[in-house]
């Protein structure tokens, strides 16, 4: 590498189970920075939600963070949904963003939901009776039917053929869905669906969707720029500032989260990363990992630090409605544990540059905080296959061997059973004479997970995040 480009890319990961602000993060890194480019990866089921200075509101799905800032998007390894990316870019339009659809780009390889993978989603939902959780958008049957049925399977490169082409697929996939909504009504041996069933199953045979979407797919592709790898190595040589904007948290990881609360998407930007070597970019690239100063989760799943009295004081603008798939909005006390297994499944400390954490103003309104430090668990099971143990606290999470296949498969879903039987070990951080809480805060952090924390934020908006002192060079170009 060329020891005196300038270039950089801030590839970004959320070390939680979503909702770590990693949205408002890369609004702020592509207006101080001046960013060319987001480059956004993931599903596009996630909502990213910022809030600008002169007050516009926007929950962000395919366009990148930086849109309002003009910074445009580029989207690889991306599981796009053509209608809600129509919807986007109206609102766009309404909140004064002009043209949208130039400020785009999606790479020919992206993978394509339809309304039909969303209906067989809610409907397993449904019939679930311990519920996943879900966005309800169909995100992971998609990427589930490319792996099982790859024929069936549509990328943006067919939105370029003749729309009888894509009829075809489209009805493929719809009779797919219907194959197996019958076959798990029937395994599961229901003889009368439940109306909110009913309603799902009446799209999957709703026949008349099919050329409505087909014909969506083809307007999509002479309104956005549909591009091939070319097209994004030259991005990698020429732009100057690349933002990185993955969706979802490392702990919803398909392989080492919590099994079968999980996303079937890489949430860690680890494609990403490949994709930054296999195209030889020229720059250096900073990886920063984001979190709130507590854990968040929607619904479903285990967050062994959750915390009743910190959930119902901590207002949440915008997380606890508006998708009733979701399920209930949770606060935690900061996991130590958690983050520190995060850190681990997305590569280790040492291939993170720094920790952005978010949410730091809410310190000010205690006179103490507490961090989780460890676990309890009450069980007969063999701990020790599954954890780091200390004087008799689970202090760490193992990763298990990816083999990526049953055996791991079983191992990740019994240690998502014992997360649930885990009870935390809390500790009580106070403020000093010499030190705010939120300095000792930080201090802690930085001691226990061994990442610096080189960013802060103390509210929603961009104008609300700083660079920590002494971590300006990470961000802003130097002479070597």
């Amino acid at each position: 590498m060329n020891e005196t480009n300038k270039q950089k890319a801030f590839i970004l990961a959320g070390l939680g189970i979503g909702e770590e602000t990693k949205g408002a993060a890369v609004q702020w890194l592509c207006e101080i920075l001046k960013a060319n480019r987001v480059l956004r990866s993931g599903g596009s089921q996630a909502g990213h939600h910022i809030i600008t200075e002169d007050g516009r509101e926007q929950m962000f799905s395919h366009f990148g963070c930086g849109t309002f800032n003009g910074v445009p998007t580029h989207l690889k390894h991306m599981v796009i949904n053509p209608a809600d990316l129509f919807t986007e870019a109206l609102e766009l339009e309404e909140k004064g963003v002009a043209n949208p659809f130039d400020m785009i780009t999606i790479s020919d390889d992206c993978l394509t939901v339809t309304p039909f993978h969303g209906a067989m989603s809610r409907l397993k939902e449904v019939l679930r009776e311990n519920k996943k959780g879900t966005i309800g958008k169909g995100v992971g049957d998609a990427v589930t039917e490319s792996k099982n049925h790859p024929e069936l399977s549509i990328y943006a490169r067919d939105f370029k053929f003749p729309i009888s082409k894509i009829e075809e697929k489209v009805e493929a996939i719809r009779q797919q869905k219907i194959k197996e909504a019958n076959a798990l009504i029937q395994t599961l041996g229901i003889e009368e669906l439940s109306d909110e069933a009913f309603a799902e199953m009446k799209i999957l045979h709703n026949s008349s969707l099919v050329s409505t979407i087909a014909e969506s797919f083809s307007i999509l592709s002479e309104l956005v720029r549909i591009v091939d790898q070319d097209y994004l190595a030259d991005i990698l040589e020429n732009d100057q500032t690349i933002v990185g904007e993955p969706s979802h948290g490392a702990l919803l990881h398909p392989w080492y989260g919590f099994i079968p609360h999980t996303t079937q998407i890489d949430p860690t930007a680890q494609d990403v990363l490949n994709t930054l070597q296999e195209c030889t970019y020229p720059g250096r690239v900073i990886r920063l990992g984001v979190s709130r100063c507590y854990m968040t989760r929607h619904g479903a799943g285990p967050l062994v630090s959750f915390n009743r009295e910190l959930t119902d004081q901590i207002e949440e603008t915008h997380n606890n409605a508006g998708n009733d798939w979701l399920g209930e909005f949770r606060n935690g006390n900061y996991d130590v544990v958690a983050m520190k297994y995060a850190l681990a499944v997305s590569g280790g400390i040492n291939s993170f540059d720094g920790l952005v954490i978010s949410y730091l103003d809410i310190l000010e309104k205690f006179n103490e905080w507490q961090i989780c430090v460890g676990y309890k668990c009450d069980s007969s099971e063999n701990l020790e296959d599954f954890f780091e143990i200390s004087d008799g606290v689970i202090t760490g999470i193992k990763v298990h061997p990816n083999t990526q296949d049953e055996k791991h498969y079983s191992h990740q879903v019994r240690l998502t059973e014992l997360l649930k039987q885990c009870v935390p070990v809390l500790t009580t951080i106070k403020a000093t004479d010499e030190k705010t809480l939120e300095e000792v805060y930080l201090d802690f952090v930085e001691e226990n997970l061994k990442v610096p924390v080189v960013a802060l934020a103390r509210g929603p908006k961009s104008t609300d995040r700083e660079i920590r002192k002494g971590w300006e060079y990470l961000f802003y170009p130097t002479e070597a």
